[in-house]
């Protein structure tokens, strides 16, 4: 093991668990590099994990994941009209789901 590697504090078993699960920790080959331009790897918490951790519905995964990625080739501006492109089916979804009587189920 490299000095890099090497721990230099412990923490409490179910947290680490808990890390692992969402790829924090000792994440698999797949957390280490993307496919497309985007620049995911780059950061120790991925948008994976915040998905996993908040149980996001895909709206709002999709929402998270074009916040946080900077994508060569795309602007941000672009990002965010996506952004409010995917609210606004959402806030579509949302109002038919109310007009049923099923709250934010839907």
């Amino acid at each position: 093991m490299s000095k890099s590697n090497t721990p230099t504090a412990e923490i409490p078993r179910t947290l680490y668990e808990r890390l692992r699960a969402l790829g924090i920790i000792g994440a698999a080959d797949t957390r280490s590099y993307n496919v497309g331009a985007s620049d995911y790897h780059n950061h120790v918490i991925q948008p994976w994990s915040i998905w996993l951790e908040y149980g996001l519905n895909p709206f709002d995964a999709d929402i998270i994941k074009r916040v946080l990625r900077k994508k060569s080739g795309e602007s941000r501006a672009d990002e965010y009209r996506k952004i409010i492109h995917i609210c606004q089916e959402r806030l579509r979804q949302l109002a038919v789901s109310e007009e049923q009587g099923c709250g934010d189920e839907m």
